[in-house]
């Protein structure tokens, strides 16, 4: 099994459990006492990019890359207007170590090996990776660390997908239209008219697609083939029983 392999193989867990946390009602009650009632961007928003510290509204849109501005702006006004930005980081990672003890308990060995594989991962042009790599583990659980390195690659996948998305010679929006469409990208902002893709930015992401597993497997390389195995159906295992739990 190949870097890029391992890349693709894992792709399901390190998206979708990567983030699962956001989806769960503890997240909706965390913005609400955050005064942000029923509105879950500006936690999202500056629970994930407040690890950049007071930036403008474009620096967060940059880095998160495919949310429309008219959405990434008024949520990083709200988050930023609180005072809090380093408050919203922490609850961020504490909902994500909460739903981690509920789901990733026995995985030592997954969170030693996702562990190796973020310490030897390269940052360049992934800021958002960088920034989360940098912040200190809040206990010593194992279920903690995974999610932590869950959250981390998909940040380090993220930004890979979005360079290559850009040297494809396409937008972060005309990527989601060739792909998950328009439903996809009215949920993260963009306005429309939404353009019907061509075939020509089909065949780009498609491309795009296969330099993205080029670029997050480089940081699998750090594991020999054996160990990349066990990686893979550790985290499938994983995954598919998050999946069958009713959880997801």
């Amino acid at each position: 099994m190949r870097p890029e392999e391992t890349s693709a193989a894992v792709k399901p867990a390190v998206v979708a459990m990567g983030a699962a946390f956001g989806d769960d009602p503890s997240f909706a009650a965390c913005a609400e006492r955050f005064g942000f009632g029923t509105d879950r961007w500006p936690l999202y928003f500056g629970g994930r990019a407040g690890v950049l510290g007071a930036v403008p509204a474009e620096v967060v849109g940059a880095a998160c890359g495919f949310f429309g501005p008219e959405l990434v702006g008024p949520a990083w006004a709200a988050a930023s207007r609180t005072g809090r930005l380093g408050e919203l980081v922490q609850a961020d990672v504490g909902l994500c170590a909460r739903w981690a003890e509920r789901h990733l308990t026995g995985l030592d060995r997954a969170a030693d090996l996702t562990t190796r594989v973020v310490e030897a991962a390269d940052a360049s042009g992934r800021v958002l990776f960088a920034a989360w790599r940098a912040q200190p583990e809040p206990d010593d659980r194992p279920s903690t660390r995974l999610a932590l390195n869950l959250l981390r690659l998909r940040e380090h996948r993220g930004s890979s997908h979005l360079g290559a998305v850009i040297a494809e010679g396409l937008t972060p929006v005309a990527a989601i239209l060739a792909g998950p469409g328009a439903r996809k990208a009215r949920a993260n902002g963009w306005r429309g008219p939404y353009p019907e893709p061509s075939p020509e930015d089909v065949a780009r992401l498609a491309a795009a697609e296969r330099r993205t597993e080029l670029l997050a497997g480089q940081a699998y390389a750090v594991l020999d083939r054996e160990q990349r195995v066990e990686l893979v159906t550790l985290l499938d295992g994983a995954y598919r029983r998050w999946r069958g739990s009713g959880s997801a």
